[in-house]
């Protein structure tokens, strides 16, 4: 079987995202409030050498979640010191070895200030629909008590599930500019530049990269006509890289 190399995912400086993590097989990440107060330590200490911004955080037994504005330093830079460092304090406290956490970390894109408050909202409530605290600011171990939150509705709200929902976020933010970060996280990945992504060569390693391009593009949310025209290509191309011409839907 061959490994097919992950997409890149999209990167500049101020976008926050949804981060969660959680531990190899469900188990617990935390044994006790030592290692919790251990987690928020290097937590912060690694966001304020990045230069992220943590918006929300939420600790519970098996898993974590953050809302984090990031700077130069991509997420997942940010992200693999944070559970690598954690991951190996807690195997020498606990006396263990191996993975900590279960693979790489999930994550989401947010595009907009309404959806961005509802998913802090949704990150403070998590101790709450677990039955541990019947009220977010009982729990010690998230942000709630830090910050001056509205409370939306979340009825019906997930964030692992909100396809439709990120592609309208997607079509009504700047498009050019979004395109712009997935070129250059494509860029960085192929190690082809986005002059020549943008140019007419067809040598196999520049026509691979555009494909990784518009993949992502797609599967973001953005219409084969934009991708189209960020490439400066006609849209029929853009459909071959995808393979799936038909099943995508102009808006």
């Amino acid at each position: 079987m061959i490994d097919m190399p992950r997409k890149p995912r999209i990167h500049y400086a101020g976008a926050i995202f949804h981060a969660m993590a959680r531990g190899v097989e469900g188990r617990d990440i935390f044994i006790d409030d030592e290692d919790r107060l251990r987690f928020l330590g290097q937590l912060r200490r690694y966001a304020d050498d990045a230069g992220a911004q943590i918006l929300a955080y939420c600790l519970m037994s098996n898993h974590f979640h953050l809302a984090i504005r990031v700077a130069v330093s991509p997420l997942g830079t940010f992200m693999q010191r944070l559970m690598g460092g954690y991951g190996t304090a807690f195997n020498h406290r606990h006396d263990r070895d191996g993975h900590l956490f279960q693979s790489r970390h999930k994550a989401n894109l947010c595009l907009d200030d309404a959806y961005l408050a509802t998913l802090i909202h949704y990150i403070h409530m998590n101790p709450v629909r677990a039955g541990l605290v019947s009220a977010p600011q009982l729990w010690r171990w998230s942000s709630y008590r830090q910050t001056n939150e509205s409370l939306p509705d979340l009825d019906g709200f997930n964030p692992w599930s909100n396809a439709e929902t990120a592609r309208d976020l997607i079509r009504s933010a700047p498009t050019a500019r979004l395109l712009d970060a997935i070129g250059e996280s494509t860029a960085a990945q192929t190690r082809v530049a986005i002059e020549k992504l943008q140019a007419r060569g067809r040598d196999a390693k520049t026509v691979s990269a555009r494909r990784i391009f518009v993949l992502e593009a797609i599967r973001n949310g953005h219409t084969l006509a934009a991708t189209a025209r960020w490439l400066r290509t006609t849209r029929s191309t853009v459909g071959r890289y995808t393979g799936e011409v038909t099943q995508q839907r102009e808006v």
